[in-house]
């Protein structure tokens, strides 16, 4: 809570003499002015903020003055303030749930007025409600808004509360990597600022991110620098955290004494302040240090200390239900006020009911007018949303067009590129297979020659047939990538049409595991197919997406086919070794349809993608077969006939177990 109410009073707490001789200032200033407009709305709002440490009934007090005055002459901006002074009293309290209430009351009539100006302190205040109620998302929502805003405004000394307390919040949810980044931005901001009211807060922070890190070298050395600072500024909450953090480093290194005088250091300064929180706290941590030492007076001692602390905050929590119920008391004279003004209107009414009376053939006249008025406001809507229809399917239409032209568009450079390519390309794999020819042909003549053979030159040929071959292989290898990029450019000449996606992906699956008998005789795998009926036919081009299903069931079945080669070599996911019995190649595929949306799942339990280069697969190029079995091109031209259906296509893998390619279409 001390963050944020330091963004809101830090300069009224810093130096109590001064805050003092402003309170008498202001209340002077107070009694002897007459002036009942903006101008007194603003001092009762600042008397409410000066009070708020020292005495919330006297914040509460001057806060709902305040708002009853704004209410009284219609200033909507003083009702703003004086609500979000009223906010404040009550987190001040600990009622979270009537602070929260008046914090967005107060955001609320802030952008009713479309005032800009401290909208920040509203996002920034419910940040901080949400913070304590652990509401982290929210708290962080918030207070980056803040932030935006402050940025926006230029107002660096707002920017540096924000980033301290997105820090605070990090640190509350264990994400210390993130804390310490902010706490190192607040600390370059407060350092940019001289701003040495924040610097020891912010030190006291990173002495608490690294103990919650186990670093209590760093934690300590952070606290010890925090020190200075929270004294010369006379922030007791802050200089309570240090002593009370040194006292747990020392005792976690078996440092007793230690311990227990920084522990009685934080218990005296909380104590005097009060901090009641802090009390409890420090007092039930020396209560278990002292047990441990058997030393059971001053445990019994610190122990009636933590009981008394509890009976002051049961106490402060009786102040702060009668403090609802006293403004609870004022809203309801507040109505019996309005109540009066409706009946007077109601007695003016009657005395001009006479003149009503002429007026009444106009009225239904006028109201026989605005029934047609409506009718045909209801007509305009009907029209307004089919027209706000079309122009989300135009829309629509419009991003596939644009898809469609930036792939044409790559599909004519990478065709044109790929056409220059294949020409000299089959003149060196022609002529490659034509000079293994003239070798063999050459070897052949040589051993039908008389005489001593020359074992140089026949290594010599032995070379050049091998160099040949391998210059033939890697030419086939390029030759099938090129005509990969001439398959992934081409652009679709189909049309979309009615297509039942179910008989379309079981005749890609029957054809895609066929082909793979075909090729290897003893492949054998079961095929599992989980297809929901109540899809239908959807608009898709056929032959685009059984590229993108044939591909998909070719990769699935390669997958198992590697691993039922060697199971030995991957875990299944208890961690126990496969054997060949045990392993069983499976491809699944699972059709679903989901609102307006059809979901195809292809999944195997082949030997899965490794999780470092998961994020490179849909990459023209980039395939993760062996050298020679891949052109890498495959997914790349499914991820794009996808996209350029409107859908989506993503993976989910796991090393040694499996993959599962899910696409969705919108319908």
């Amino acid at each position: 809570m001390r963050t944020w109410l330091l963004f809101i009073a830090v300069f009224f707490s810093n130096v109590a003499m001064a805050q003092n001789q402003e309170i008498d200032s202001l209340k002077k200033l107070l009694a002897v002015s007459k002036e009942n407009g903006p101008k007194r709305i603003t001092m009762l709002e600042n008397l409410s903020y000066l009070y708020l440490s020292s005495s919330p009934d006297t914040a509460l007090k001057y806060a709902l003055e305040g708002l009853q005055l704004a209410k009284n002459i219609n200033n909507r901006k003083g009702e703003a303030i004086c609500i979000n002074a009223l906010g404040n009293v009550y987190f001040h309290i600990g009622d979270n749930v009537k602070a929260l209430e008046y914090y967005l009351e107060y955001l609320k009539i802030k952008e009713e007025l479309k005032d800009p100006d401290n909208i920040s302190v509203a996002y920034y205040n419910i940040a901080g409600v949400y913070t304590e109620e652990e509401n982290y998302r929210d708290a962080l929502i918030y207070l980056f808004k803040a932030m935006q805003s402050d940025i926006h405004a230029k107002d660096s000394s707002a920017i540096l509360y924000d980033t301290y307390s997105l820090s605070s919040t990090y640190l509350r949810m264990h994400k210390q990597d993130s804390a310490l980044a902010y706490s190192d931005q607040s600390y370059k901001l407060a350092t940019l600022l001289n701003d040495e009211n924040m610097m020891g807060a912010i030190l006291n922070n990173y002495g608490e991110i690294y103990f919650s890190l186990n670093d209590t070298t760093l934690a300590a050395k952070y606290y010890h620098l925090s020190i200075p600072y929270a004294r010369a500024v006379k922030d007791d909450e802050v200089l309570t955290s240090d002593y009370f953090g040194l006292a747990k480093i020392f005792k976690s290194q078996f440092n007793v004494d230690s311990s227990i005088a920084y522990a009685r250091n934080a218990l005296n300064i909380a104590k005097d302040a009060p901090f009641f929180k802090q009390v409890l706290e420090i007092s039930t941590f020396l209560t278990s240090v002292f047990k441990e030492r058997n030393q059971f007076d001053s445990a019994f001692y610190y122990q009636n200390l933590n009981i008394v602390t509890k009976d002051s905050l049961f106490n402060a929590e009786q102040v702060r239900k009668v403090q609802e119920l006293k403004f609870n008391e004022q809203q309801r004279q507040q109505s019996i006020e309005t109540a009066k003004t409706e009946y007077r209107n109601k007695v003016k009414l009657f005395v001009v009911i006479s003149a009503a009376i002429i007026l009444l053939i106009v009225a239904i006249l006028l109201w026989r007018n605005n029934k047609q008025k409506q009718k045909a406001n209801a007509l305009l809507q009907q029209q307004k949303e089919k027209v706000e229809s079309t122009l989300t399917e135009l829309r629509s239409t419009q991003a596939q067009l644009i898809q469609s032209e930036k792939m044409a568009s790559l599909g004519e450079l990478t065709a044109g590129i790929a056409h220059e390519i294949q020409n000299p390309l089959n003149f060196v794999n022609n002529f490659s297979e034509v000079n293994v020819e003239l070798v063999d042909e050459l070897k052949g003549e040589r051993q039908n020659v008389k005489g001593e053979r020359n074992e140089v030159e026949d290594a010599i040929l032995n070379d050049i047939q091998n160099n040949l071959e391998k210059i033939l292989h890697h030419g086939k290898r390029a030759d099938a990538i090129v005509k990969g990029m001439l398959q992934h450019s081409r652009a679709s000449t189909g049309k979309k049409e009615p297509t039942d996606i179910n008989a379309l992906a079981d005749e890609y699956l029957r054809l895609s595991y066929h082909g793979l008998r075909a090729k290897d005789k003893n492949f054998n795998a079961t095929i599992k197919t989980d297809f929901d009926n109540t899809i239908g036919k959807i608009n898709v081009v056929p032959q685009d997406i059984g590229r993108v299903l044939l591909n998909l069931f070719n990769n699935a079945f390669y997958a198992v086919n590697e691993k039922s080669k060697n199971p030995e070599d991957f875990e299944n996911p208890r961690g126990l070794q496969t054997t060949q019995s045990q392993y069983a190649p499976t491809v699944t595929i699972v059709t679903k349809k989901i609102n307006d949306k059809i979901e195809i799942r292809v999944r195997d339990n082949g030997i899965g993608i490794p999780e470092k280069v998961i994020d490179k697969i849909f990459q023209p190029f980039f395939t993760t077969k062996p050298t020679g079995q891949g052109t890498g091109l495959g997914l790349s031209l499914s991820y794009d006939i996808i996209k350029a259906h409107g859908g989506e296509i993503k993976v989910e893998s796991k090393e040694g177990e499996g993959s599962e390619f899910v696409i969705l279409l919108f319908v």
